[in-house]
């Protein structure tokens, strides 16, 4: 299958030789052993990139994890350290189907792992895992570490990959650059290590981009998907990585596909701003994640300052209760 970006591809699209240079210099290749030093490093997995405990020498936090934390997400440091790899214990996340549609979607259509490694279609005499022998077969193939697909899946996404390929930015080379990079950067004031894995590090120009797959492509719906899927934390930590290791830094681009029958592409960039925004709420994760860790606590969630402040319904609930019992009242009333 033809692929949609160059593989380790050296076209510059402008800026600055001082930029592609600072941003060469501080690639390395993973060795196996544990990470000490801030960079950006090849030859990591993903598995080992999101599940390696000693990947790096200290405690490193992502996108995903953060959300966990976040009291403006629902979550609290209790939240977050159940569910954080760093932490022994921890609960495993279980997968969904849209989770796996859109792993196997930026597999085939990226190209940054081999899908037949990774990935399984579903055979037709298997349309349901009822049978004992179905089960079989998909507890064998989970327990590989594989994930499954259906053939009508499969299908739509090879659809979507060639619309996709169609795109004007992406026939420019939006996502041309070098692939399965992952940057590391220590956070000297916390000792927290941040994670960051664009789908293309740029060679140049700092224009990050990262693939989404979506449900519907109309504004509202991608506007709160921003902060639903923690998107700004994303393009935030990813921005905070640049800086502390010196690399050039200009954007971060969502490049869509739409999951459905009709595919389509589009492509949007993050406000500077929210991304102003997601660095606030980085640093604050940053110094609560270190309180924990030295006071070995996990508070769970604090809502109404600890129960300090009276809980109230909602204004609309208010009212409309309020107009039920007038109404009613004036009825017995009468």
């Amino acid at each position: 299958m033809d692929k949609i970006i160059d593989k380790d591809s050296f076209q510059s699209v402008g800026s600055t030789i001082g930029g592609m240079i600072a941003g060469l210099k501080g690639e390395r290749k993973w060795s196996g052993s544990t990470i000490k030093l801030s960079g950006v490093y090849s030859g990591i997995s993903l598995d080992d990139y999101h599940g390696k405990r000693d990947l790096l020498d200290g405690p490193s936090v992502s996108k995903s994890a953060l959300k966990w934390l976040l009291p403006a997400h629902g979550g609290s440091p209790k939240a977050f350290w159940g569910r954080w790899k760093w932490n022994p214990d921890h609960i495993e996340q279980e997968t969904t189907a849209a989770l796996d549609f859109g792993k196997a979607a930026h597999c085939l259509l990226l190209g940054d792992e081999v899908f037949e490694e990774r990935f399984c279609i579903r055979p037709e005499k298997y349309p349901d895992y009822r049978t004992k022998e179905a089960r079989d077969w998909r507890d064998a193939l989970v327990a590989e570490g594989k994930t499954i697909i259906t053939a009508e899946q499969f299908d739509r996404i090879k659809r979507i990959h060639a619309d996709a390929k169609t795109y004007p930015l992406i026939k420019l080379g939006l996502l041309n650059g070098r692939i399965e990079r992952s940057m590391f950067w220590k956070d000297p004031e916390t000792g927290i290590w941040l994670r960051a894995r664009p789908d293309a590090l740029p060679n140049v120009d700092g224009v990050y981009s990262d693939l989404k797959t979506a449900s519907k492509f109309d504004e509202d719906f991608l506007e709160r998907q921003i902060f639903d899927a923690g998107y700004y934390l994303q393009a935030a930590i990813t921005r905070m990585v640049c800086r502390g290791l010196g690399m050039p830094f200009d954007t971060f681009t969502l490049l869509y596909v739409l999951n459905d029958d009709v595919p389509d592409t589009a492509h949007v960039e993050i406000d500077e701003f929210d991304i102003d925004r997601g660095e606030r709420a980085v640093r604050w994760c940053l110094r609560t994640i270190r309180n924990c860790l030295d006071a070995g606590e996990w508070p769970g969630a604090r809502p109404f300052n600890d129960g300090e402040r009276r809980i109230q319904m909602k204004v609309w609930a208010k009212e409309r209760l309020d107009n039920f019992l007038d109404i009613a009242e004036r009825q017995e009333a009468a």
